[in-house]
């Protein structure tokens, strides 16, 4: 899920039974507005954060990478608190 922290609105959304690359460029996809509107980009530090096809994508589009701090937990409240929602 890709949400827009301006205003908390879901931007785009894709669903898989793991979390896997394909499923982070699939979520890309998803997007309606214009890619080129997005200038950063925050994820955790998962695997199907850190390869070639998603550095690739953002490097297409001039989107900058955020990566989480290890053990903080406060840098994805956002995404967490949303998917809290959806799995009560």
């Amino acid at each position: 899920m890709l949400i827009d922290l301006f205003n908390r609105e879901i931007i785009g959304y894709s669903v898989e039974t793991n979390k896997i690359v394909q499923l982070v460029q699939e979520t890309f996809y998803s997007i309606i507005r214009p890619l080129k509107q997005i200038t950063l980009f925050h994820t955790d530090l998962g695997n199907e954060f850190k390869n070639k096809i998603i550095d690739n994508t953002l490097n297409i589009f001039n989107i900058k990478q955020s990566l989480n701090n290890k053990g903080c937990s406060y840098d994805n409240v956002m995404d967490e608190t949303t998917y809290k929602n959806f799995k009560t």
